[in-house]
């Protein structure tokens, strides 16, 4: 990584390979579903952005996508552009701010941060169908297994 501005060093702990495992709770009428596979970040750009790859299956499905994540200064946020193997797109906006990490998009919103000395990222996810309301979606677990 070159770009030494302290926006982006703030992400450099996301940088490794990650076995990620999480789960979606059953529903009344949906069984729980578990959540396990591989998430690995790495710098491109001489450092100034991750792109951000995702191999996992939720059940049944397997769940590829890709992302590219950079730093808007006029913002203070790190725009999180994503492209799954389903044909989704997506714009998220990540914060951070005492030691917690918010992703926010227009239907999902990740909130969680860094333990046992940055080999654990954890939180949850929420979603929302009214940009207001939002409903807990699943818990997340990502433990570094790479560098």
């Amino acid at each position: 990584m070159t770009a030494q501005q302290a926006p982006y060093r703030l992400l450099d702990p996301f940088i490794g390979t990650w076995k990620t495992t999480g789960l979606i709770p059953a529903t009344a009428n949906n069984p729980a579903v578990p959540i396990n596979g591989t998430d690995t970040y790495e710098w491109q750009s001489d450092g100034y952005f991750i792109l951000h790859t995702v191999n996992v299956q939720m059940g049944e499905a397997k769940n590829e996508s890709i992302e590219v994540i950079g730093y808007d200064a006029a913002t203070n946020r790190y725009p999180m552009w994503s492209f799954s193997n389903k044909g989704e797109m997506e714009l998220m906006h990540a914060s951070f701010d005492k030691d917690k990490w918010t992703f926010l998009g227009k239907s999902l919103r990740f909130t969680g941060g860094f333990s046992e000395e940055g080999k654990v990222l954890s939180g949850i996810w929420e979603q929302t169908a009214d940009g207001r309301n939002w409903q807990f979606l699943m818990n997340i677990k990502l433990h570094k297994i790479g560098r």
